[in-house]
């Protein structure tokens, strides 16, 4: 019984939580965020129609974030758009070099990546699982590594 009872409290505060992240963001229609989804400085987010957030997503907003419609961000991806300066030494490592990072529409972003200060992903484009966007992606490519990098074209739609 208070399994149960802890479950129903654990989902109730897990709601909670993505209502709050959704309030303090500009999210567009039709969008679903998953448990476990941390961001800071959610002012600075913008979030595109029909966007499909997975569980245990990061957005770290030091700078803007801006990601496009029909776009799916798998579980585990982090996104950074601050780094820390090379001359900081000890404690004092503060987020100083922001960025802004835009993910354009129907984009995938496979589990686990990692995408970094500055990058533009083009609209369409898949980005691996586990792979690491360190310098701005075409249009309609399917890139993966670490760094990430183009391989081929993203197929067409099949009623394309």
């Amino acid at each position: 019984m208070f399994d149960l009872m802890g479950h129903r409290i654990f989902s109730w505060l897990e709601k909670r939580e993505l209502s709050y992240w959704r309030s303090r963001m500009r999210v567009g229609k039709g969008v679903d965020l998953k448990k476990g989804l941390r961001v800071t400085k959610p002012e600075r987010v913008t979030i595109g129609d029909h966007v499909s957030i997975g569980p245990d997503v990061i957005l770290q907003a030091h700078a803007p974030i801006m990601i496009g419609a029909y776009t799916l961000i798998s579980a585990g991806v982090a996104v950074v758009t601050a780094n820390h300066g090379l001359d900081r030494r000890g404690l004092d490592m503060r987020p100083e070099v922001p960025a802004p990072v835009r993910i354009g529409r129907d984009c995938w972003i496979g589990a686990g990546a990692l995408v970094l200060p500055g990058v533009t992903i083009g609209d369409g484009t898949v980005v691996g699982a586990g792979s690491v966007v360190s310098r701005d992606l075409p249009p309609g490519m399917i890139c993966i590594g670490v760094p990430a990098k183009p391989v081929k074209p993203r197929p067409a739609p099949p009623d394309a």
